[in-house]
């Protein structure tokens, strides 16, 4: 049995997207229509920036299987897991959203070196920053512990 699974595909609403922000990045004629339309694109490693609910149900299912693929693929200690309960914590779903955008298009490109500085980097990048929230979920989940003193000036008075 072959160990190695391919890196999650995004579904072709997320490639619609992915294609359109890479006629946008070209520019002149290829960017033309979108520019024209005043359209604002959807950035697929900002979860903030997808209006569309049916594209932001496609990029939660995919970054479920991106986690699943990083556990199973790149988490050689368990304290290297991204815990189930990631989407409860801004934080870290943004570093995974971008690390699964920057892996998605290292994986098009037609060379081996953005795949090779996604390795170098991003991923090590990753998995340092995010170490202690993943700690705290890895054997019992934590809530955020400055949600008390966060939320104590933005409630509203009775």
């Amino acid at each position: 049995m072959n160990r190695l699974q391919p890196f999650p595909e995004p579904t072709d609403r997320m490639l619609q997207t992915f294609i359109d922000l890479a006629r946008l990045a070209r520019g002149g004629d290829a960017a033309a229509p979108i520019l024209t339309s005043g359209e604002i694109i959807p950035r697929i490693w900002d979860l903030t920036t997808i209006v569309d609910h049916r594209l932001h149900a496609d990029t939660r299912r995919w970054l479920t299987n991106v986690v699943e693929w990083l556990n199973t693929q790149h988490a050689w200690y368990s304290a290297e897991l991204t815990p189930a309960c990631w989407p409860e914590h801004p934080g870290l779903t943004r570093e995974l959203s971008t690390l699964a955008a920057t892996r998605y298009q290292a994986g098009e490109a037609t060379n081996p070196i953005q795949l090779e500085e996604w390795h170098r980097y991003a991923l090590p990048g990753y998995l340092e920053r995010t170490r202690d929230q993943r700690a705290a979920c890895q054997e019992k989940h934590q809530p955020w512990p400055g949600r008390a003193a966060h939320t104590r000036g933005a409630e509203e008075p009775p």
